[in-house]
């Protein structure tokens, strides 16, 4: 159980720091608050069911290219757009003591993010060069509930987590690390362990709902996202998985470049493999590794490339 626990501690704070800094699909910019496999991992339906806090150290590389003209700033036309991201979300989880009926869990979660952001392309008749580095859209989940079965071998969570507009953002700037509006994400996640197999099954459905950025009078739709995960524990200690991540945005953008481009709709999936290792320090010190390659293969209207997920849990 301690293993699962540490693991829904990185696929909270994932949840809560990768929204501030990606330029991952359609919308503004091409950029959103969702990697395709983002919140794909071991235990992402389990919410702790022992009282206490719980930390996370999230770190995310992504570099990718837009295949589409990009809009941003003032109607403003970004063509080639490409970038380099790098996000570190200082992240925990608090579950009270509570006496809630039947097998529930209440907890709140929030992450800070930093990031620095590197992007280039061709804007008119000049070829653009912007690098921003500073604090990220700070994120806090008020609502988390998670249930599981007597046998705990199977769980299930439901969240809504709220991203403010606290990153650096600048209006006509090519690389921002805010997006300058707020995001309310509902999901729900569910786990499914099969300890005689060492087989962990999860996944993780949210809708992103965001608010127009005022400064350009955009709109960026409602996207879904679904992100599952399979794996296999080798050891005691060490487990190998792979992931997917499916985005589908189903409402339109809305403004000037959205309206001539049919909505700005996008999509996108994302597979690839995972490693987990639990490190024990002593009796009662556990700290959970996990690491993560994703590979967007099918795009549409959004950036397409690859991002790399590493993190570093743990309890107080």
């Amino acid at each position: 159980m301690t293993r699962s626990v540490s693991c829904l501690l990185a696929a909270v704070a994932v949840a809560a720091a990768i929204p501030s800094v990606q330029e991952a699909k359609a919308t503004e910019a091409v950029a959103g608050r969702y990697i395709p496999g983002a919140y794909a991992r071991p235990g992402a339906g389990i919410v702790p069911p022992v009282p206490g806090a719980y930390w996370d150290i999230a770190n995310v590389y992504y570099h990718g290219k837009a295949g589409t003209n990009v809009p941003f700033g003032n109607n403003q036309i970004a063509v080639g757009l490409k970038a380099d991201i790098w996000t570190t979300a200082l992240a925990g989880v608090y579950v009270p003591k509570l006496d809630l009926p039947g097998n529930w869990t209440y907890a709140v979660q929030g992450a800070l993010p930093v990031g620095w952001v590197r992007a280039e392309a061709d804007v008119g008749p000049l070829a653009l060069v912007d690098e921003v580095a500073g604090l990220g859209d700070i994120a806090f989940a008020p609502i988390l509930l998670g249930w599981h079965n007597d046998a705990m071998n199977a769980f299930f969570s439901t969240s809504l987590t709220i991203t403010a507009p606290t990153g650096e953002w600048e209006k006509g700037a090519l690389a921002f690390i805010g997006l300058n509006y707020w995001t309310f994400t509902p999901a729900v996640a569910f786990t499914y362990l099969m300890p005689e197999h060492g087989l962990d099954l999860s996944a993780n459905f949210g809708v992103d709902i965001n608010t127009k950025n005022n400064a350009t009078d955009y709109y960026s739709g409602a996207t879904a996202h679904l992100d599952l995960s399979v794996t296999k524990n080798v050891t005691e200690n060490f487990a190998l998985g792979a992931v997917a991540g499916f985005l589908y945005q189903f409402e339109d953008d809305r403004g000037t470049f959205a309206d001539a481009h049919d909505g700005f709709k996008g999509r996108s999936i994302g597979l690839g493999p995972l490693v987990s290792y639990k490190a024990k320090f002593g009796e009662n010190t556990e700290v959970d590794l996990n690491l993560k390659w994703v590979h967007e293969v099918d795009v549409k209207n959004r950036m397409k490339g690859d991002a790399v997920f590493f993190d570093v849990a743990g309890k107080f």
